[in-house]
């Protein structure tokens, strides 16, 4: 077991004891819905085609959502000329899924709306369907109800390891289904942190030598393992800025557009100089015009 893996156990362990037993969820009553604020059309001439989502991302569901029945949350989302969605928030909810249902949303990828021919930003609503898996066991330990304590009361650290469990669990366990939302809880709590969270020497290495080798190769197959080889990296220290950007260019390279789109949104919001912002915003307009070496090629340099 690494050094960073037997903090975390144990500050998962911390945190495993301040909540009660897991068992099955009772049907939690379903409030009235819930209003928002309208969700008006940006200023000026209306698209002559509106957004339509091309990448979707399921929900994370705790485990006190889990007997509630089917419903659908509709969300407002502004979405860019390049198809990322700049803002999110409810329309009409009430549900216990409102906060999951944004947060899904935030990362979904659509084909932009377009006015003479042209993409443009537009605003829409939108229906989330909240479909929580049937006859699921809630996560035991339930890490997700962990983390979402842990970052309420201030906790940051205790957050941070309870989110990285949780991340370590998408794919796994039908309740959740949206990892990005997981990456970014983590990348923020971590650049939050003083002194900085320090990437383990083993997942530093690993990292470096795969950048080198895209360095020298751009072939589809070779990148595909190397963004394989960061998927590993980046499960073990999720923090790490750099291997976001790394792989977002190895994902690009071997054809894994909305993966590598979602990398460069990582990397965006979690690099702390106007320089890598400005580079981010330069790939995903890049990648959002099917210049896929353009984008690639700005993201694996130094």
């Amino acid at each position: 077991m690494r050094p960073t893996t037997a903090v975390r156990v144990v500050v998962l362990a911390s945190l495993l004891a301040a909540l009660p037993a897991a068992s099955k969820p009772h049907a939690p009553k379903t409030p009235p819905a819930v209003m928002s604020a309208p969700c008006e059309p940006l200023p000026g001439p209306p698209p002559d085609a509106p957004p339509h989502a091309r990448d979707t991302i399921g929900l994370n569901f705790p485990s006190r959502t889990l007997a509630m029945g089917d419903t659908t949350v509709q969300v407002c989302v502004l979405v860019d000329s390049t198809g990322i969605v700049r803002e999110a928030r409810v329309a009409r909810g009430g549900t216990p899924c409102d906060s999951a249902a944004v947060d899904a949303v935030r990362w979904w990828l659509f084909a932009p709306a377009r006015r003479d021919g042209r993409p443009v930003a537009a605003r829409i609503t939108l229906g989330v369907a909240v479909r929580p898996p049937r006859d699921a066991d809630p996560l035991v330990p339930d890490v997700l109800g962990m983390a979402l304590a842990a970052e309420a009361s201030g906790d940051r650290r205790g957050a941070l390891d309870a989110w990285t469990g949780t991340l370590a669990r998408a794919g796994v366990h039908p309740t959740i289904g949206n990892e990005w939302a997981i990456r970014e809880h983590i990348l923020r709590l971590a650049a939050a942190l003083t002194p900085p969270l320090p990437v383990p020497d083993a997942e530093r290495g690993e990292a470096k030598a795969a950048h080198n080798r895209m360095e020298r190769d751009m072939s589809r197959g070779t990148n595909a393992d190397l963004a394989h080889a960061l998927d590993a990296v980046l499960a073990e220290a999720p923090w790490y800025v750099d291997a976001y950007r790394w792989r977002a260019s190895a994902r690009a390279a071997s054809g894994q557009r909305a993966g590598a789109v979602r990398d460069v949104m990582c990397y965006r919001l979690a690099t702390r100089d106007s320089l890598g912002r400005a580079v981010a915003d330069r790939a995903l307009a890049a990648l959002a015009a099917g210049d896929t070496i353009a984008a690639l090629t700005m993201l694996k340099n130094d």
